[in-house]
């Protein structure tokens, strides 16, 4: 479902297409595929190290493609270059705190959703640096939450935005393999960089549009490719079937058609806010529900042994 939450943004983008009913636009598409081309070849058929620049290259060759198809203007790059080099963030308000207790069902059920969603990724983590995985590691992937959690309460307390694990980013050391750890270290510092260094920041806030599509383009077909393999890698039996489909056919019906859902209760609202939220909430609530009559079997079973 994070995947396929992409597809609707991927897919806009590549397209150029703002709003429904608005025409497809001809150069936006054409830097758009020229772009996803260069990075599926060099993943394809690239060699050695060229296949972890793929999208960098890609990147770097959209935005020449876009400047020469007048997607971008030199004014933007004009102002790119006025801007300072290295800069100290801006503190205003970062210790004003407010609560309300209003917003708690919604914080809950998007704390739950973000917490798995992390599952998630963790999991797809460990498959792809193992090879013979089977199943996962709950106290590795315990400590990776932890960690996660820390992030968000610190950037919460300063006064800055949300952090997650990225399900994309993910997908990217999976069609590059570049998966040691080293990366997130450079990862890390590099995004202490851009808090100190505007211009660094300007360069990626010009990133024209076409590119933007091909990257998500690019990384969703991985998403959703590892996606299918953790499903279908435990053989779903019955039980299975369901808490996977039904939670995909009401996810993918609010995401495609969001009219339907239109006259929620007011109290549901936050539940049908996103596709992903309705679907891992649909996909946790069946689980426990279809598991009840298979505890109470183990129970019985147990006290049997005991007897």
């Amino acid at each position: 479902m994070v995947a396929a939450s992409l597809v609707p943004l991927g897919a806009s983008k590549f397209l150029g297409i703002n709003y429904a009913g608005e025409p497809i636009r001809g150069l936006n598409l054409l830097a758009a595929t020229l772009t996803l081309l260069i990075m599926v070849g060099i993943n394809v058929w690239g060699k050695g190290k060229l296949k972890l620049y793929g999208v960098l290259i890609g990147m770097a060759f959209g935005y020449v493609v876009c400047f020469l198809l007048g997607l971008i203007s030199s004014v933007q790059f004009h102002d790119v270059l006025t801007v300072a080099w290295v800069a100290v963030p801006q503190f205003e308000g970062m210790w004003q705190y407010d609560f309300r207790w209003t917003l708690l069902p919604a914080w809950a059920i998007v704390s739950i959703c973000g917490a798995l969603k992390s599952f998630g990724n963790l999991i797809l983590c460990e498959k792809i640096n193992d090879a013979e995985w089977s199943r996962p590691d709950i106290r590795r992937v315990g400590d990776g939450i932890m960690a996660d959690a820390i992030a968000v309460t610190a950037s919460g307390l300063f006064g800055g935005v949300a952090s997650d694990t990225s399900a994309s980013n993910v997908a990217l050391s999976n069609a590059t393999g570049a998966t040691s750890r080293w990366i997130a270290f450079a990862a890390g510092g590099l995004f202490i960089l851009l808090g100190f260094s505007p211009k660094l920041s300007a360069v990626l806030s010009i990133m024209p549009t076409p590119v933007m599509g091909a990257i998500i383009v690019f990384v969703a077909s991985f998403m959703i490719m590892s996606g299918l393999q953790i499903i279908l890698s435990s053989k779903p039996d019955t039980r299975k079937t369901f808490v996977i489909g039904i939670p995909l056919i009401f996810g993918l019906s609010l995401q495609a058609l969001p009219e339907l859902y239109a006259q929620v209760v007011p109290w549901l609202r936050p539940l049908f806010g996103s596709a992903l939220t309705l679907a891992t909430v649909l996909a946790v609530t069946l689980n426990l529900l279809l598991r009840v009559k298979e505890k109470k079997r183990d129970e019985a079973a147990g006290l049997g042994a005991e007897g």
